[in-house]
């Protein structure tokens, strides 16, 4: 197995799509297959790595498999049947379109966004002052300051 830049652990399975159970050839052409269409050289070692995980050693795949989680099922069929299902855009882009009309000046209120903007960007910020107290620079209290650099330097 692999810890990944993410810091978490990636299967082969998950990887390349496929189930436990899948054999060598369907490996192997999957792992080609999502690096030739890999949009990055990171997606592309990550298949590549996959397929060699899978392929090699019976062991290592071994390992592979008993941590995929229960259940899990990358099968292309699943795909297609939900791409089947939703090709269609069931919103009509054209029409909603045309019924929004084009944008008037009197559609904003421009002075009630301004007010909003300059009471968020004047408003103070919230200060803890018990917070500062307790974290103070120089201790409250009488007494003469530490020395500071600039005393040491400039007399």
């Amino acid at each position: 197995m692999r810890l990944m830049r993410d810091e978490t652990w990636t299967n082969p399975f998950h990887v390349l799509g496929l189930p436990t159970d899948a054999d060598r050839e369907t490996i192997a052409r999957r792992g080609r297959e999502l690096s030739d269409l890999a949009a990055t050289e990171e997606e592309r070692t990550l298949c590549g790595w996959a397929m060699r995980e899978l392929i090699g050693a019976p062991g290592v795949r071994l390992v592979h498999a008993l941590t995929e989680a229960p259940g899990a099922a990358y099968r292309d069929e699943e795909w297609r049947d939900f791409a089947r299902r939703h090709r269609r855009n069931p919103a009509n882009v054209k029409a909603l379109k045309e019924s929004a009309g084009t944008l008037r000046d009197t559609d904003i209120d421009l002075p009630a966004v301004l007010d909003l903007i300059l009471d968020w960007l004047l408003t103070p910020p919230t200060v803890d002052v018990a917070e500062a107290l307790r974290h103070a620079p120089l201790p409250p209290g009488p007494g003469a300051p530490p020395l500071e650099v600039t005393d040491v330097l400039f007399g």
